[in-house]
């Protein structure tokens, strides 16, 4: 199927420019610098024409699995309602983030199904033509539990399985240097008495002593054998980050201070913030601000985390005062720098011979919205 989109702005080679789009067989066949007319082909008129974008963390499926506490829904609906939440955002690729190896916490129960049950589905029907956009899988390994790497290892080298991170949400690790941070979050969220919440917190401590440094290893090992890209999670010191970039990590997943951050960006690797983040102006869970990050110059990716459209608005508002992006450096953020990170080189540019993954937005008084979507040449929103 052939297609054309057109428009006054859109983002080539860095700039915002008059251009027109020709697609076909999925692909963008050609960039011309005219704006054509015509039957068939897509006006964009005024509103910025872009890359689609490309999501690399994301567990908002894990709210349609069970949408109230205690409430299961089938898991091809629940997958089904994410993806076209996605489109809508105009995120065009992304990386289902699925937990393995939670063995602690009232959120163990409901990770460990959607494990079980979600990632052979999300193979399975990835490529049938079932999906609106373009999924893969993002293992997220708790390395501070017993097993993790022997639950992994099988999924080692299979085809969808793009994106592997090491975690650690021990208390005193990492996002929970804090012990008060720790016991704020859990305990608000899961309703723990003292008495549970101490026996939990304990257990998790002598675990992660034990697992965390041999799970991340052998994960890191598996990964670098089959040519999995790797981040790194929640690093809060240099330490952290030189651990990370010996193991071969690409991408560094919301580093919770300035100093990993800056460690990060000096080690080469992708430094990923939340779209929450940048939309709250700091972090839930008390940690660095993205927007320093911003200012600083050490943003490299976004990511909508929890909120899919948070995304492309997130994007957009690090162009304001006291940010110091320009528009086609902030949208890079969510097209061009995760694709790198990851080794997606067929994506995430607005040039000959990639995916014609585009998204055509607003922005005016109103705020920032997708009114198109486009994925591999097929209207998807």
């Amino acid at each position: 199927m052939s297609l054309k989109v057109t428009g006054q702005r859109v983002l080539v080679d860095g700039i915002f420019r008059p251009a027109t789009i020709h697609m076909e067989a999925g692909l963008i066949t050609c960039v011309t610098d005219t704006v054509e007319s015509g039957l068939g082909i897509v006006d964009a008129g005024q509103r910025f024409v872009i890359p689609g974008l490309i999501e690399l963390h994301t567990d908002n499926h894990e709210k349609y699995f069970e949408p109230r506490p205690g409430v299961q829904w089938p898991h091809m609906n629940a997958l089904l309602a994410h993806d076209a939440q996605l489109a809508t955002a105009g995120i065009t690729t992304v990386f289902d983030a699925i937990a393995i190896g939670y063995g602690f916490g009232g959120v163990s129960a409901v990770r460990e199904r959607i494990a079980a049950e979600s990632i052979q589905m999300l193979l399975d029907v990835r490529n049938q033509d079932v999906f609106r956009i373009d999924h893969h899988v993002h293992l997220r390994c708790e390395c501070s539990c017993e097993g993790t790497d022997q639950y992994f290892e099988p999924w080692a080298g299979v085809d969808g399985i793009g994106l592997v991170s090491l975690m650690d949400h021990a208390p005193g690790q990492r996002q929970f240097v804090s012990i008060e941070k720790y016991r704020e979050y859990n305990q608000k969220k899961y309703g723990y008495s003292d008495e549970v919440f101490e026996r939990i917190m304990a257990e998790h401590a002598v675990a992660a002593e034990a697992f965390s440094a041999p799970n991340r290893e052998s994960i890191s090992a598996l990964c670098r054998t089959h040519a999995i890209a790797l981040a790194s999670h929640d690093d809060a010191t240099e330490a952290h980050v030189y651990e990370s970039a010996a193991l071969g990590c690409s991408l560094a997943e919301f580093p919770t201070t300035m100093a990993a951050g800056e460690a990060s960006h000096q080690a080469g690797l992708h430094v990923m913030m939340g779209a929450p983040n940048v939309i709250r102006g700091g972090s839930h869970s008390g940690n660095v601000a993205a927007r320093d990050f911003a200012v600083a110059g050490l943003l490299d990716v976004l990511s909508s985390d929890y909120y899919p459209s948070a995304l492309l608005p997130a994007a957009v508002k690090l162009t304001e005062d006291g940010m110091g992006m320009g528009l086609a450096e902030a949208i890079a953020t969510v097209t061009t720098n995760p694709a790198k990170a990851v080794g997606m080189l067929d994506r995430g540019e607005i040039a000959e011979g990639l995916r014609a993954d585009l998204v055509v937005f607003e922005h005016d008084q109103h705020g920032v919205r997708v009114s198109e979507t486009f994925v591999s040449g097929r209207r998807v929103f």
